[in-house]
């Protein structure tokens, strides 16, 4: 994750199963070019670190996990990021805001963030409005929770194996199951505010880089992609995340 705080990621699972490395989509296949506009990759000079979502013009959201110290772009309207596209928009993070944060605040939460407390949610706010076209458009936040079983989408650059990356968005499905699957193989408690997703028998999964990516339900932005194990997708070890519906009001307040 280049400079992108790894905390999130380390001594919570089982010892075989702790990475220190960010997350990414393995198991996927790449995404159609015009089913992300609400996208985004966010960078440093360390490179790519972690994936987010556009929520309207001067706002993003990904994982807490996801702050840097270093100076954070973000890139809108890119599908491979190693081409150079007409569509582009590049913006720089101005403030960063992490649960409970308030819009008033001047003293910036997210530098003392560890995963034991909870709430891995960072809101981000541009430095000048993105313009809205056919490749970059904004996500809704969800109007309701999603049921136990729900097939879900997660979406991000990431490997197909190990250390094995992808220029260009890859795509999965997965499944919301209870949390205690993810419980069972944590050492972080396991909390309402988190959404416990992934497929028993192995196999798809988000891992190393896609930290802050979208977890898609419905259509609906209902998490960010958290936590999990490495190697990924291993069977019976579903990943964690950040569940959106339940922080809707403090997002709305930022947003203002």
């Amino acid at each position: 994750m280049g400079s992108a705080k790894l905390v999130a990621l380390v001594l919570l699972l089982q010892p075989s199963l702790v990475s220190a490395n960010p997350m990414r989509i393995t198991g996927g296949q790449e995404c159609n070019r015009d089913t992300h506009p609400w996208l985004v990759l966010l960078t440093t000079k360390s490179g790519a670190m972690c994936g987010a979502t556009l929520l309207n013009q001067d706002w993003v959201l990904t994982a807490a996990h996801c702050y840097a110290r270093e100076p954070i772009h973000l890139k809108f309207g890119i599908h491979n990021d190693h081409l150079p596209s007409e569509h582009e928009q590049v913006r720089d993070a101005v403030s960063t805001f992490c649960y409970p944060d308030s819009p008033s605040n001047t003293t910036n939460s997210c530098a003392d963030f560890t995963l034991d407390r909870g709430h891995d949610i960072m809101l981000i706010k541009l430095n000048a409005p993105v313009t809205y076209n056919e490749h970059i458009a904004p996500l809704p936040l969800p109007d309701h929770a999603a049921p136990l079983g729900t097939e879900c989408n997660i979406i991000g650059w990431g490997e197909t194996e190990l250390t094995v990356g992808s220029h260009v968005p890859l795509c999965t499905t997965i499944n919301t199951m209870d949390n205690h699957f993810c419980q069972d193989v944590s050492t972080v408690t396991i909390t309402d505010n988190m959404i416990c997703a992934g497929v028993l028998e192995g196999g798809p999964d988000a891992c190393k880089g896609d930290s802050g990516g979208p977890l898609l339900c419905g259509g609906q932005l209902q998490g960010l992609v958290s936590f999990g194990s490495y190697p990924c997708g291993e069977p019976m070890v579903p990943g964690v995340y950040t569940k959106i519906f339940n922080y809707r009001e403090w997002i709305q307040s930022h947003m203002l």
